[in-house]
């Protein structure tokens, strides 16, 4: 198991208590699918605990939910019977029957070569088949790049890096937006904590003296009513199979 999909599995108890971000793109995302379009056979890579699986329904017809994370699974499955869930890493998906749906919400960013995923992905695809996903892209907390240099777990890929990903997978993409969003935390002690609980804790280890520092400069630079704040930014993007 990868450090990423153990540090989800971990984190899985609190994580719906801090992915408030997160679950509004997944309502963001699940508005492109308009109701009379929810059928067929469809499968969700990165699953999670469902925040966007919960959002598709009901769906008539055949719905898996995955995820590499057992008890993201778990706890998956306990608040969304009503879609099918399965352990499974996105990036071998070749198991699977074929499909007219691939849903993917706020996975990609993770993957070291999403355009491998794409691929597999591609192949259980029937002709024509459509595929929903939302990525981080640049932008996405930039506050906290600026008082804490280099902490960032990802590697922020741009839009245009995702349009040639696509592109280079077999798919045309058929409406992208980019979407944005402030989320109001109490302090940056907070903030801190809930980006540890969804996963995207900096990826070095800062020393005691320099990380007060860097939530002092926090606190000060990015005040808001309630407390301060941090940009989630985002690539959605729904594609046909070429």
């Amino acid at each position: 198991m990868s450090d990423v999909i153990q540090n989800f599995d971990r984190a899985v108890a609190g994580y719906d208590a801090h992915s408030a971000p997160q679950a509004k793109l997944a309502a963001e995302l699940a508005r492109w699918i308009a109701p009379g379009e929810r059928r067929g056979r469809a499968v969700e890579f990165g699953a999670g605990t469902g925040l966007f699986t919960r959002r598709m329904q009901p769906w008539s017809g055949s719905y898996l939910a995955t995820d590499a994370a057992p008890r993201m699974v778990e706890l998956g499955r306990a608040r969304c019977p009503s879609a099918s869930w399965a352990i499974l890493d996105a990036r071998q998906p070749a198991t699977l029957d074929s499909v007219d749906w691939i849903f993917s919400c706020n996975l990609l960013q993770w993957l070291d070569d999403p355009e491998a995923a794409i691929k597999g992905w591609r192949k259980i695809l029937v002709p024509r088949g459509q595929l929903l996903a939302a990525v981080l892209v640049p932008g996405s907390l930039l506050e906290l790049q600026s008082v804490l240099p280099d902490s960032s777990p990802l590697r922020w890929r741009t839009t245009d890096e995702w349009r040639v990903i696509l592109r280079h997978s077999g798919f045309s993409i058929v409406h992208e937006s980019v979407w944005e969003h402030r989320e109001i935390y109490p302090h940056s002690l907070a903030f801190l904590h809930a980006i540890h609980a969804m996963g995207l804790a900096p990826r070095r280890a800062s020393r005691v003296g320099q990380l007060r520092a860097a939530l002092r400069a926090y606190d000060e630079k990015f005040a808001a009513p309630g407390g301060v704040f941090a940009t989630w930014r985002a690539w959605l993007v729904r594609a046909v199979a070429d």
